[in-house]
């Protein structure tokens, strides 16, 4: 059978995913032809993350139209027709969506432009699986997929070729004759999960998650274009590509939906396990959350890759990439070592233990993001569950500023009842840690995340509304702060982390000043303030002083 995916992308992320590049694979391997159609480099008028963040200082700026990335304007209604032309010469048999919330409208409007084709739509991804009953009360999808799709697309895809019965495919809801039929169980549509009521939703039957060991096969990336590997990192054009080395992160952030994940996963390993008669005690082993793909097969993954799209960058896409044991972090470094080509993790700053930035730093590791998101302790203990004192955070950091890696701290501003006060505990940690990047996100409370449950208690958000990006699109009223001031806030965030204290009256200044921000903004790419060796070390007792005076009065501040 055809199958056509449809990679919604108009915030233009350059990471080639490897959600997409697995599914592929699973697809092609069960003997399916698969296309991509990818909207990355249409441009209906939305902001990309990226260049927001070049905008506001907070990643080096890289020009890749050089290599052919560049974006086409185009009309939505156009990109609708282009997409039916796709369709309409393609002639699938399925037509499968991938889709984040921030990507969802985008899908959404394409599904609507071949509505009245006979073609069955599967809509999946993070969006579809924490809020099946807002998209499946759309009239243009037909089904969606809740949790993971590799083995479940390719089974979906051959029934549907051998015309025979689809409804209990397990992590399959569809749509027929007017109701909804959930893993092969019928229920109504006003039960399902709208993101909303985290914990207090009915989770469905579903399958084991995919055994990375044994089950999950090497991306596909032969679907993309090939300027689509060349993405922005550190300052310079790589060809790279998105890998996972393992799946699940074991920590419980309420701004991530990651507990949601874990609670999902949970209550239908209870109801598989209760399905298939499998004993008790056998369950959790049966279907781990967190899985590691076996170090060899990586590698092997790794090579093959290399060879074939002519690599020079690895972007893991792991949630926590440390969150490993010991024995296994010294088997990769091995490993490694025999391939060396760079690389990007992430991870938390638990898991960073001493030396391990030096070993990472010898294989190529080129650079590392880690969550600061609040300086305040009491916000992140209360609110967030991110409960490590300031000192794990400077640590771990401090491990990396040894090498020369480059650093990036992940930041967030918004929070619900964050105040100013909240913020600028922040920008001193940050200050403290001296990163190389200082990227700094608008809070945005996404489907089932727990923050997003506190935001419609307190009236800040109506029940069911889609989260924008938090890169590109600003934050809310958040409880303490409107909507401007924490945008005119996260625009000179960057500032307030590099610039001496004795500055601070210019960028208060700038928040609200143009002029101000663009002779800031000069003087900030002029001395390259994106590198933590081009910054002043330290603060006088007098900055410090004079610095602190400017949060007392504004009026005051301004005049300074």
């Amino acid at each position: 059978m055809k199958v056509l995916l449809v990679y919604p992308n108009d915030r233009m992320d350059g990471l080639i995913s490897v959600g997409v590049s697995v599914l592929s694979a699973h697809l092609k391997n069960a003997g399916h032809e698969v296309q991509l159609y990818d909207t990355t480099f249409y441009d209906t008028g939305k902001a990309t993350g990226d260049s927001f963040r070049e905008q506001m200082g907070q990643v080096i700026p890289v020009d890749l139209s050089k290599f052919g990335v560049k974006r086409e304007k185009i009309l939505l209604n156009d990109l609708q027709k282009d997409f039916r032309k796709k369709v309409l010469e393609y002639k699938p048999g399925l037509i499968g969506f991938s889709v984040l919330e921030i990507t969802y409208d985008q899908g959404l409007e394409l599904a609507k432009g071949i509505e009245d084709l006979n073609i069955p739509v599967i809509f999946g991804g993070i969006y579809p699986t924490f809020a099946p009953q807002i998209v499946l009360k759309e009239k243009c999808i037909d089904m969606i997929c809740e949790g993971e799709g590799e083995e479940m697309i390719a089974e979906l895809a051959t029934k549907l070729e051998k015309k025979e019965e689809i409804k209990n495919i397990l992590n399959l809801t569809l749509k027929r004759d007017g109701k909804v039929i959930r893993s092969g169980i019928e229920c109504r549509l006003d039960d399902l999960p709208t993101g909303d009521n985290i914990y207090g939703e009915k989770i469905g039957l579903r399958r084991p998650q995919t055994n990375m060991s044994k089950t999950l096969l090497a991306p596909d990336y032969t679907i993309y274009d090939d300027k689509r590997f060349w993405k922005k990192m550190g300052g310079k054009a790589v060809r790279s590509v998105a890998m996972e080395l393992s799946r699940g992160c074991p920590y419980t952030c309420t701004f991530c939906c990651v507990p949601m994940q874990q609670h999902q996963h949970k209550s239908a390993r209870e109801k598989y396990s209760d399905f298939a008669g499998i004993k008790k005690e056998l369950r959790a082993a049966n279907d781990p959350y967190h899985r590691e793909k076996p170090i060899p097969k990586f590698i092997e993954e790794v090579k093959n890759a290399q060879k074939k799209y002519s690599l020079d960058f690895i972007y893991f896409t792991d949630e926590s990439f440390l969150s490993m044991r010991q024995e296994r972090f010294d088997e990769f470094i091995e490993a490694y070592k025999k391939i060396k080509i760079p690389f990007f993790i992430e991870s938390r700053v638990e898991t960073v233990k001493p030396g391990y930035a030096e070993k990472l730093e010898s294989i190529g590791c080129a650079g590392v993001a880690m969550g600061v998101e609040s300086g305040s302790i009491e916000l992140r203990k209360t609110l967030l569950k991110r409960r490590m004192p300031d000192e794990i955070i400077v640590k771990a950091f401090k491990e990396f500023e040894k090498t020369s890696i480059r650093i990036s701290a992940n930041n967030i501003i918004g929070f619900p009842t964050e105040t100013r006060e909240d913020i600028m505990k922040t920008i001193e940690l940050n200050r403290k840690i001296n990163p190389d990047s200082v990227v700094v996100n608008a809070f945005r409370p996404y489907s089932g995340t727990e923050l997003r449950k506190i935001c419609i208690e307190k009236g800040l958000i109506p029940k069911e509304e889609r989260a924008e990006d938090n890169r590109a699109y600003g934050a809310f009223h958040n409880g303490a702060l409107t909507s401007d001031e924490l945008e005119n806030i996260r625009k000179v965030f960057a500032f307030y982390v590099t610039f001496p204290k004795n500055r601070w009256a210019e960028i208060k200044k700038a928040e609200t000043d143009d002029k101000m921000f663009n002779k800031l903004m000069n003087e900030y790419k002029d001395r390259q303030l994106l590198n933590r060796k081009n910054r002043e070390k330290k603060d006088t007792d007098k900055e410090r002083i004079k610095a602190n005076e400017i949060f007392i009065n504004d009026e005051e501040a301004i005049a300074i």
